[in-house]
């Protein structure tokens, strides 16, 4: 990964650094206690899909929106790009999304990749990230040579090949960088105001496999720019379908917190981009007995599945 080793040696040199100091001496820490399953994560309704979604691509999410996207869902399977990251080699090579057009009724849009990409992902992530009042969608979108990117997709309404009419389309908003050659691939975490400007960023582990960097970007179209990066984080296994392996943390009146995996997924990060602009580690990294597999979020923490099947919660402390 050509130019990201170069650019993370001079980061961690300067501003990029994390700091690390023990729960003794900060205001706030992470606390970690075994606990009964599923550590009282709140049960939701089944919603069935819609028809249209009947071909989603095998072991994908369908996801609900309530703007002016009402679904999006991953399609057209494709083994156009042999990576294993997510167990299989087959990818989406379209996105497809229920456009809310009135009360009841709704309008299928769909974009297709170029033959050289696909969506290496599994889970459209709908969310509002300029507070327009219309959701943008992001996602992992990875080039059969320059390997994975952030990409951020919207509806927006745009001219016909004619020139006199206007349609509304699915279009690429912005993306981040590469991560440089084939099979380097990357996984969100998610959204928030990072830096305290008031404006969502956006965060993703760049190569959770082989020294992971959780990186933040600011979403300025067309591009996510890359603002800060901390190393020793992961939030993936290899081969494993499940991507939701950290979480976000906010709460009232300090910047978010990430709370997210060393790279050897077996201890936590608490992890915060600070002013005047550095990584704070809110606590010592705290061990766990087995590999992480997942956290689902919970006000102030999450609840972590670990591979040997035990239950974990994790919290923030003021």
């Amino acid at each position: 990964m050509p130019s990201i080793i170069s650019t993370v040696a001079a980061r961690v040199i300067t501003s990029f650094c994390v700091l690390h100091a023990s729960a003794n001496s900060l205001a706030m820490g992470l606390m970690v206690e075994q606990a009964k399953e599923y550590c009282g994560i709140p049960s939701t309704l089944l919603v069935t899909p819609p028809a249209q979604a009947s071909k989603k691509l095998p072991d994908s999410q369908v996801v609900r929106g309530d703007k002016d996207i009402a679904w999006a869902w991953l399609g057209t399977p494709t083994m156009r790009y042999p990576h294993k990251a997510l167990g299989a080699t087959t990818h989406a090579g379209s996105l497809h999304v229920l456009q809310n057009v009135a009360a009841g009724k709704f309008q299928e849009i769909t974009h297709e990749l170029p033959f050289n990409r696909v969506f290496e992902d599994r889970l459209p992530r709908l969310i509002d990230l300029d507070g327009d009042g219309h959701d943008e969608i992001i996602l992992i979108e990875s080039d059969a040579l320059r390997g994975s990117a952030t990409v951020v997709y919207g509806l927006q309404s745009v001219r016909t090949a004619k020139g006199d009419n206007k349609k509304i389309s699915l279009v690429e908003l912005a993306r981040s960088e590469q991560t440089g050659s084939t099979f380097r691939w990357l996984n969100p975490v998610g959204a928030a105001d990072f830096d305290g400007d008031g404006k969502l960023d956006v965060a993703s582990v760049i190569t959770p496999h082989i020294g992971g960097l959780l990186t933040l970007y600011r979403y300025v179209p067309p591009k996510l720019v890359s603002f800060a990066q901390a190393m020793d984080t992961s939030n993936h296994r290899m081969g494993d379908l499940e991507q939701q392996v950290a979480v976000i943390v906010e709460q009232k009146g300090v910047r978010p917190t990430i709370i997210v995996p060393d790279m050897q997924l077996k201890a936590l990060h608490a992890l915060r981009w600070d002013a005047p602009g550095q990584w704070k580690e809110l606590t010592d990294v705290k061990s766990l007995p087995a590999q992480i597999k997942r956290i689902t979020p919970l006000p102030n923490g999450g609840c972590v599945l670990l591979a040997d099947a035990t239950w974990w919660r994790v919290w923030l402390t003021n």
